[in-house]
């Protein structure tokens, strides 16, 4: 069955408000956990994009994070002070430079994350695995939509 405008209008009204909502949310969350932690909620943020990102550079986070790249260095360069994570040269290209979190970093990585899953549990007992599942497939699928209206917006720009 096909939508008309006014049912796709508020479809979308409704899943912005309901992303934005969720975001809140979670960044309230976060605010609050990390006041207790020795990193940031952007710090864990960024650790996690590395930790799950092969090859990673700071010009990749600042786009896998929509900030700049100068945002990037300063939270790169916190980081590294702490030891949590390590820049590796590009043997190939010495220009270019790879992140990676050291021991010590994904060790930090797994102790904020179990703390998080801790508080987050509510989730866990409220929702069937049936319905996770149904939720991070069409979370997926709206994302993966997203992406490709992003990508046409920005080769229209240039």
């Amino acid at each position: 069955m096909k939508m008309d405008e006014k049912q796709f209008e508020n479809y979308v009204d409704t899943f912005v408000q309901r992303t934005q909502s969720i975001s809140i949310n979670m960044q309230s969350i976060q605010k609050e956990f990390f006041k207790a932690s020795s990193i940031t909620p952007d710090q864990f943020n960024l650790m996690n994009v590395i930790n799950t990102t092969e090859h990673c550079t700071s010009s990749f986070l600042a786009k896998a994070l929509n900030v700049k790249k100068s945002s990037i260095t300063a939270i790169v360069n916190r980081l590294t002070d702490k030891g949590l994570i390590k820049r590796e040269f590009n043997e190939k290209d010495k220009r270019e430079v790879f992140l990676e979190l050291t021991e010590e970093g994904q060790n930090k990585l797994s102790e904020e994350k179990e703390k998080i899953l801790e508080i987050l549990k509510p989730l866990r007992n409220n929702l069937t695995v049936e319905e996770i599942e149904k939720l991070n497939l069409y979370l997926s699928m709206i994302d993966t939509q997203l992406n490709l209206v992003k990508k046409d917006i920005i080769k229209h720009e240039i």
